[in-house]
């Protein structure tokens, strides 16, 4: 037991390259666009989410206690994620709720027009 636990603290950490893509899926649901992103071990308050010219930023950040491990796999990790919105998406009304470590973002559509019947009075020319 004892070799196996300093194989396993003698194991080179990995290095942290920088925000990772969380896995997503995206998908219409009626009048409104739905994101769902995993972020497993990310508390609610640790999830910022903006737009900027349409483009969808979820940012978020994992923490792990510091402590002394005896074998380490679960790190802190931060993620990053962009996408872009359809034109017709209103995220200034968009909402977002965390559950189960998948946040939900559900951002409404614009609702088309109807297309308008403009009434046009055509004069017709006696002949002469």
């Amino acid at each position: 037991m004892r070799e196996a636990l300093e194989q396993l603290m003698n194991e080179p950490r990995p290095r942290s390259t920088g925000p990772v893509p969380m896995p997503m899926n995206v998908y219409e649901d009626g009048d409104a666009l739905v994101v769902v992103a995993s972020l497993p071990g990310v508390a609610p308050d640790d999830v910022e989410l903006s737009c900027v010219d349409g483009v969808l930023t979820i940012r978020a950040r994992s923490r792990v206690a510091e402590r002394e491990y005896l074998h380490q796999e679960i790190r802190d990790v931060e993620y990053l994620r962009r996408i872009s919105l359809p034109p017709d998406c209103r995220f200034d009304q968009a909402q977002a709720d965390a559950e189960h470590g998948l946040v939900i973002i559900r951002v409404p559509k614009i609702r088309p027009k109807a297309p308008e019947t403009i009434r046009i009075q055509i004069n017709r020319k006696k002949p002469a």
